[in-house]
Order: C-alpha cells, then structure tokens, then sequence
C-alpha cells in the first residue's frame, strides 16, 4: 500500500515582520514629510527674505533719487539773490556802478557768484549697479531699466552743474590773481567789464530754471519706478523724510575751525627768551 505524503504546515517564525516592515514604511514617509515640510518652510523664508530686501532695494535707490530732486531744489532756492542781484548788475551802467563803494559792489559781486556744487550719496548707486545679486532679486526689468535712466541723467546733471560752478570759479579767480590782464581801476569792475563774467551773470537765471527742471524731471521717472516696484509714493516720501531726519539727528559734522587755534605767542615762553638774548649778543659782536 502505498504511502500518502504528510505536508506540515507552514509556521511562521517571525510572525512580526509585517509589523516590522510597517514601521519601516511609516518611518520613511514621515521623514519624507518632515523633509518636504522643512524645504517648504525654508523656501518660503528665503521667499520671504528676498522680498524684503527687494523692497527695501527699492526704497533705498528711489529715495536716493528723490533726495537728488531735493538737493538740487536747494540749489536753486539759494540762487534766489545771486539771481536778483545778477539782474540789477547787468542793467546798470557800468558807468553808475563805478560810483558805488568798491567794498560794496564786491560784496554783491560776490553773492551773485557764490554758488554751491551738486553733490549726492551714490552708495546706493554702486550696491544696485555692481551687485548681480541685486539685479537678480529685483526681478523686474522694467524698474532696472528705469533706475538705471535716472542714475544716468543724475551723474549727467552733477557732472554738468559742477562743470559750470568750477568754471565761474575759475573766472573770479583769475581776474584777482591777474589784474593788469583786464581793464578798470578796481577789481569789481574789472569783473563786470569782462565779457565772462557778465556772461556768467547773465546765465544764472537760467541755471537756476534748469537745476528746478531736472528735479522735475527726476521726480516724473521716480513716480515711473515706483508704478514698476509697486511702492507709493507716499512710502518713498516718508522713508526719504526718516533718513534725512536720522541724517540731522546726530549733529553737524565736525569742522576743522572747530579744532584750530592760533599758537602760542613766543613772547608767552619764557624757556625761548634766552635764544633771543643769544641772537642779539651774537648779533653784536
């Protein structure tokens, strides 16, 4: 009789390793979660962070162009008397403005040429146009183009106002270190008989008309960055008013008078008395 084969059931030796590998895959997923929620966050910051500092980009370059506007208003409201006083000279005869007192007619000489320089703070011009990264987070074509137009006719307007100061400058001054050069008996008059200084003169009303136009100017193409940034002008306005008034908040800057004395008379050391009588008695013999 045949034998009929016995089959011993299958026994599980581990009967805990579906656990095991559940555990495993929990494990996995929940790191994965936390590692996407870590990366997510992350980006998010960064995200963040670069708007920020987008904006503040902005605010930085635009109020920057807006206290140019402002310095070269300045400018102008100071001309106000250089230009009333430009005026009288050069409709009264010369023949008239010889009989005034020379002191006098100098002094007006003066304020009609005294004229300040243009100057701004380009810090904020050299951090957006040499930092790629800037450039980069700014992420707008249209306000980097718009900026860098500004940045360009501002140096242009420095470059040309200073020009013509340092130009007025010279002309004075040359007329007082060489006076036989130019005819007349005084130095005021030997000023207003040259055709470069009455030149001069008679430019500063319109150098005055054109330091207000490109304030203007730079403030239409600021209100064109500001559409392309998405900030007011509110916003650019009160940020440019806090920076000058933190600017004013620490004082004047020092100033060298504030530090200089004249020295002490020799006649007030008595240690250099005994080199006098030293110098007479050699003197003597």
């Amino acid at each position: 009789m045949a034998k009929i084969p016995i089959k011993p059931p299958r026994v599980n030796i581990n009967p805990k390793i579906g656990g095991f590998w559940k555990q495993i895959l929990m494990i996995v997923i929940g790191t994965t979660i936390s590692l996407i929620l870590t990366i997510f966050t992350a980006k998010l910051t960064e995200g963040l962070q670069r708007s920020k500092d987008r904006r503040l980009s902005a605010m930085m370059v635009m109020s920057n162009i807006e206290k140019f506007s402002r310095n070269m208003e300045e400018i102008s409201s100071y001309m106000a008397t250089s230009d009333s006083i430009s005026t009288w000279l050069l409709n009264k005869p010369l023949e008239e403005l010889e009989l005034m007192p020379e002191e006098e007619l100098a002094n007006l000489l003066s304020q009609a040429t005294s004229l300040l320089f243009l100057t701004y703070d380009k810090s904020a011009e050299s951090i957006f146009s040499n930092n790629v990264e800037t450039w980069k987070n700014m992420g707008n074509v249209q306000f980097i183009d718009n900026v860098g137009q500004c940045f360009s006719a501002m140096n242009m307007a420095e470059k040309r106002w200073n020009e013509w100061v340092s130009e007025v400058e010279s002309t004075m001054r040359n007329i007082k270190e060489y006076p036989d050069n130019y005819e007349g008996t005084t130095i005021p008059m030997k000023s207003l008989r040259s055709y470069k200084v009455r030149h001069t003169l008679s430019g500063i009303h319109y150098w005055r008309a054109w330091l207000s136009y490109m304030a203007a100017t730079m403030r239409h193409h600021n209100l064109n960055n500001m559409k392309a940034i998405g900030i007011s002008e509110k916003e650019v306005m009160d940020y440019t008013d806090a920076r000058i008034e933190n600017d004013n908040s620490i004082g004047n800057a020092p100033e060298f008078s504030d530090y200089y004395s004249e020295p002490i008379s020799p006649d007030d050391l008595s240690t250099l008395h005994e080199y006098d009588s030293m110098i007479e008695r050699q003197k003597k013999q």
